[in-house]
């Protein structure tokens, strides 16, 4: 079983912001990576702070260290600072059917994802950025992901890192693509919160 730490920044909106999509369109070409998958989240710990799902024949567990920390990534940009510790290890392709029997298959909610993600490393105040399958010395990932639960569309903008980045990505990165007042903290929560507020 493999164990991350890692820390994170989220939000969560009711309509597509444009301005998050002429983020990653601006972004050169290969810099980053379109995902779509279908996760499934198992409902009776989503209260709890806690994160279960399925995702690709992989089972992910990751639990909240501490409490939200308010932040704010630029002038007028702000939300909650999470940590977290994940653990994962891969299924084999039959063995879904013994985490998700037919008679608990209430208690596991499907939410499917469309994302852009990139990567972004910092070196001396420059940013540079990367497809997903790199590993910068210190690397920021960004996506922007529409997220489909129960028939209704949502979308989210996240940042995540681990404890060992050494260097934050500079305000500006930011104040120059996204509009000021754009993000913040009632919107700002992880997808355990969001999930458990939406069923």
């Amino acid at each position: 079983m493999q164990s991350i730490q890692t820390h994170e920044i989220r939000w969560f909106f009711k309509e597509p912001l444009e301005h998050f999509s002429s983020f990653f369109e601006r972004l050169p070409q290969g810099a980053a990576t379109f995902e779509q998958r279908t996760d499934k989240y198992l409902i009776p710990v989503l209260q709890q702070g806690v994160g279960v799902k399925i995702r690709a024949n992989r089972i992910e567990v990751k639990s909240r260290i501490g409490n939200p920390v308010s932040v704010a990534i630029a002038p007028g940009l702000q939300g909650y600072r999470e940590s977290w510790v994940k653990y994962g290890f891969d299924l084999q392709a039959d063995q879904e059917i013994d985490f998700i029997p037919a008679e608990s298959s209430g208690d596991w909610l499907e939410v499917y994802k469309e994302r852009w993600v990139t990567l972004v490393e910092v070196s001396h105040g420059n940013w540079y950025f990367h497809p997903t399958g790199t590993n910068p010395v210190n690397g920021v990932q960004l996506e922007y992901t529409r997220v489909r639960i129960q028939n209704r569309d949502w979308y989210t903008f996240g940042l995540e890192w681990p404890p060992t980045t050494a260097e934050e990505i500079p305000e500006r990165c930011f104040s120059e693509s996204i509009p000021p007042d754009s993000l913040q903290r009632q919107e700002s929560m992880s997808y355990p919160t969001f999930l458990y507020q939406r069923v």
